[in-house]
């Protein structure tokens, strides 16, 4: 398929473009990647060309209606499936998902810590990763240019107004981590052992401001 015809966002974060090839994910197949935030498929696409087998799950039926159309478009043998779905339903709804690698791309600052921990909770009591499970995730810091927008509800929390249209996040929630708090939380919640951790802060035109995005990249094994 051209890139032109893509639906949605034309390609994957760049970090998972990194870690796909760094990790050896493309010299071999049919691992089952499980992305939560999938959107169009933007990301699965790399894993999904490589023989890999993909289910995506993301809030809004729109990209998940972008993402079947460019997936049905390859005619790849392996399987793909995308669920349009709130994560935190997910994982209650299904079991024994058993993915060979879970991805968290800049989703889990939508949601509140206590959501956050009681997802990963379920997603382990239900079998939807395997033992020996590789991971990716990306999410913001607090040193990221929304930090403090919106109205605070807890600790390094913010919901943004619902007139707020400058990010496209009018009325999201925003959750902002250290890398010290997330680290505990993942190796207390799902056992994350062997894991690298990259910052990344780059600035970018929001509007006509220069503004500084900031994430953290977690790379690692659920034990």
């Amino acid at each position: 398929m051209n890139i032109k015809e893509m639906q949605g966002m034309k390609y994957p974060d760049e970090y998972f473009i990194k870690y796909f090839f760094k990790k050896g994910f493309h010299t071999t197949s049919k691992a089952k990647f499980l992305e939560f935030g999938s959107s169009n498929g933007n990301n699965l696409m790399l894993p999904y060309q490589y023989g890999h087998d993909v289910i995506g799950v993301d809030f809004d039926p729109e990209a998940i209606t972008y993402a079947n159309a460019n997936f049905s478009a390859l005619k790849e043998e392996n399987s793909y499936e995308f669920i349009a779905d709130d994560m935190r339903h997910f994982v209650e709804k299904r079991e024994d998902t058993k993915a060979d690698v879970l991805m968290l791309p800049n989703i889990v600052n939508y949601i509140k810590r206590e959501d956050f921990i009681n997802f990963l909770q379920i997603l382990v009591k239900r079998d939807h990763i395997k033992r020996g499970a590789a991971f990716f995730l990306r999410c913001r810091t607090p040193k990221d240019f929304r930090f403090g927008i919106g109205e605070k509800i807890e600790e390094d929390t913010f919901l943004m107004a619902d007139d707020y249209h400058q990010t496209g996040e009018a009325g999201c929630i925003n959750r902002f981590y250290t890398q010290t708090e997330m680290i505990d939380i993942l190796r207390e919640e799902i056992n994350l052992r062997d894991f690298q951790l990259f910052q990344a802060d780059c600035q970018n035109l929001h509007g006509e401001s220069i503004v500084l995005n900031s994430d953290m990249i977690i790379w690692g094994t659920i034990h």
